[in-house]
């Protein structure tokens, strides 16, 4: 089985391994198979020169020991409820495990997993009791590349299946080899988006979905809940998706102690727009904003083996997903500010004072409005145009957010918002000190909503924006 060496260290090669989980009757969930080799547990420089490749490529599926930080792998990649569909996929995010250049930064992960009858197959190992055998096939990337993976995932998957003999792992090895030859290099924004659907989230969340993405900017405790799993993990993915670039940096997204993305920012300068990309625009506006940074991670689908990362006294915010209603029937374990189901279209709050944070002005109103009207069809824009295509959509939630970000600077800099409001109470009346219209400036921000506005200046990802953003922003995207 031909193989190129996988020491991992190219930071153009998106693809890190690929693996197999499958259901034993003793153990529940376990990891079977792994490309490259998983590194030994006590993480000697000998065990991880055979973890990189260096070592004998595994020939047969077995039970494998897991580094401690991946223990809970197996019951991401077969999630609750994986009998209950003959084909389902799962979204989920790996934290790094030191000192294993596989792992180096998040890592995330793609399952499909699948069930065959145990009378089926054509070969059956002792350790095959049950009468139905149920096994994911998993991918680990270094970027959420989830739509295009999941194309070939699906593919091979069936075919591994239809083969009806898992002893014939030949088809792994080439899923790794051709995987790797594919995702290599430079990864555009359509190969990032492919997989996200903004139709499908605003014909679900229809005006709510504005409030879904204030609520994100304001860094709370956010729990997706609904079945099946890949539409739950997609309209999470999609929310996100709404914040130009974020997709790009959720390095430190895998778990809530991670905090790597900050020590590379510099204060952005007008001269980055000498070369005229929409990239180089984004940056210089200061996005993408940072919400996924210490204290804060990101799980689309977290199973309950995980369940103890919410209440942490490390989770200051959380974007999470679940198809198991124990998280929310036991709001002491989990500190839920938001539940939000993906199968109603319903925000529920538990934190009722954020509902009014929230609540849309009249101008937001308007702006949804708008919006929500050319999502007519969730599945095919109005005469297959440009407008009402998920295209078009991005780029008007990318208008709100860029005008969003030019109106505080320009708040800023006409003196009309207040430095000293910092902890000021979120009410409206000490809104209207803090903000101060006059003949001569208008108060871009109060179409935002002041209460919200109070709000997202005291998260992190504004007070990292804030820092390293020119204060002249205004100058080159209009408020408003």
């Amino acid at each position: 089985m031909p193989i190129r060496p996988s020491l991992d260290q190219n930071i153009d090669q998106q693809i890190a391994a690929i693996l197999v989980v499958g259901f034993h009757h003793a153990y529940g969930p376990i990891v079977e198979f792994c490309l490259p080799p998983l590194p030994q547990s006590d993480h000697s420089p000998d065990n991880l020169d055979d973890a990189n490749g260096l070592g004998q490529n595994q020939t047969s599926l077995e039970k494998l020991e897991l580094p401690e930080e991946w223990s809970f792998l197996p019951f991401l990649a077969l999630p609750d409820g994986a009998h209950q569909k003959d084909e389902d996929f799962a979204y989920f995010h790996l934290p790094p495990v030191p000192g294993w250049s596989v792992a180096e930064t998040t890592l995330f992960g793609i399952s499909c997993n699948r069930q065959i009858p145990a009378k089926d197959l054509l070969v059956t190992t002792p350790d095959i009791t049950r009468s139905i055998v149920q096994k994911a096939v998993v991918v680990l990337a270094r970027q959420p590349i989830f739509g295009p993976l999941r194309q070939k995932l699906a593919v091979i998957t069936a075919a591994w299946f239809n083969q009806r003999d898992f002893t014939q792992i030949g088809i792994l090895y080439n899923l790794y080899n051709s995987l790797n030859n594919t995702f290599y290099g430079p990864i555009d924004d359509s190969t990032l988006y492919m997989g996200t659907s903004l139709r499908e989230l605003l014909h679900r969340f229809k005006g709510k979905t504005l409030m879904l993405l204030k609520l994100l900017l304001l860094e709370k405790k956010i729990l997706f809940y609904g079945y099946p799993v890949e539409i739950l993990c997609t309209f999470q993915y999609s929310l996100i998706s709404l914040i130009p670039g974020l997709l790009r940096c959720l390095q430190d997204a895998g778990a809530p102690d991670l905090d790597t993305a900050e020590s590379t920012l510099e204060i952005t300068e007008a001269r980055e727009l000498a070369n005229g990309t929409k990239e180089s625009l984004l940056r210089y506006m200061g996005l993408p904003l940072r919400i996924f940074e210490k204290g804060s991670f990101f799980q689309p689908y977290l199973p309950l083996q995980q369940i103890e990362m919410l209440s942490s006294e490390k989770t200051r915010s959380y974007l999470v997903g679940t198809t198991n209603q124990i998280f929310f029937r036991h709001k002491n374990d989990t500190n839920i500010d938001v539940l939000v189901n993906v199968e109603t279209g319903t925000i529920e709050f538990y934190n009722q004072q954020l509902a009014s944070v929230v609540n849309p002005t009249m101008a937001d109103r308007r702006w949804t409005e708008k919006i929500v009207k050319v999502v007519n069809n969730p599945a095919r824009p109005l005469k297959n145009t440009f407008y009402g295509s998920d295209d078009y959509l991005r780029a008007r939630f990318e208008e709100y957010v860029l005008s969003l970000l030019s109106s505080m600077k320009h708040a800023q800099a006409s003196s009309n918002f207040s430095d000293n409001s910092r902890g000021m109470h979120h009410s409206d009346s000490s809104s209207e000190e803090v903000m101060r219209d006059d003949d001569r400036e208008r108060n871009y921000l109060s179409d935002y909503g002041m209460s919200w506005i109070m709000a997202w200046r005291e998260t992190n990802n504004f007070r990292i924006w804030n820092k390293y953003t020119d204060h002249e922003i205004y100058e080159i995207v209009e408020p408003g």
